[in-house]
């Protein structure tokens, strides 16, 4: 219960303990960074703003494993089972936010959890921050060729979300790895969005794409799924 979890300054214990009650909460990962001038500098002007932000040092990130075989039922277009399950699954990760946001702040500290699926610019589909940034600085996994984060576990199989906080965590370390040889997403792309690397993708291709999946009646929210169920991590 959360009335029985308390952060103390230990950072390890407290990583240990949030991990642990998100775990056991449903998540599929659970990863922890610093928040440096690198990240700060991908962050919306309209975070940056806020004075309560100045207090946060750390970040936590967490990932749920989609359901594969809901995936497996996407060929040329998002299905209305998979819009449902998108909508769903960030509704759940917001609602796990609050509660470790409830966690820190019962213990003293401050927390702010950014949602999981909110664009507020755009012309630039932007959020408050990139949650695969953070993701990718926490260990959940790397960035892959499809520009979305890549874990060995599950691939691009995943969806997050981030927890802003000034209590001591400890991070976790960053994962050294990569694609390598694996070119999956890249010929599932259905408008050649995605390139050699992540600096090669061309988001307005995927967007305008998006766009068109968003006017068939079922899909209330901008998705598409066909290079998150083509990539897979190790479990090709």
């Amino acid at each position: 219960m959360i009335s029985e979890l308390a952060l103390t300054q230990n950072s390890d214990d407290n990583l240990k303990s949030l991990k642990k009650y998100a775990l056991d909460c449903g998540m599929s990962k659970f990863g922890s960074c610093a928040i440096d001038d690198s990240l700060k500098g991908t962050f919306h002007p309209a975070l940056l703003e806020n004075p309560a932000f100045t207090k946060m040092q750390n970040a936590v990130s967490m990932a749920f494993h989609l359901s594969d075989a809901v995936l497996e039922g996407i060929f040329k277009e998002p299905t209305p089972l998979y819009a449902m399950h998108y909508n769903r699954v960030n509704s759940f990760l917001d609602d796990t936010a609050l509660k470790i946001t409830s966690i820190i702040q019962n213990s003293g500290y401050n927390a702010m959890p950014i949602p999981a699926s909110q664009i507020i610019d755009k012309s630039s589909q932007r959020g408050y921050l990139n949650h695969k940034l953070i993701g990718n600085a926490a260990g959940i996994g790397y960035i892959g060729r499809n520009n979305l984060l890549v874990s060995p576990e599950f691939g691009s199989r995943m969806r997050l979300v981030t927890v802003l906080t000034d209590a001591p965590i400890a991070a976790t370390p960053k994962l050294e790895i990569n694609c390598g040889s694996c070119r999956a997403c890249i010929t599932a792309c259905p408008v050649g969005a995605i390139g050699e690397s992540a600096d090669d993708f061309t988001l307005p291709k995927c967007v305008e794409q998006i766009s068109k999946y968003q006017k068939i009646m079922f899909v209330a929210k901008g998705v598409c799924g066909i290079c998150v169920k083509a990539c897979r991590g190790n479990q090709k």
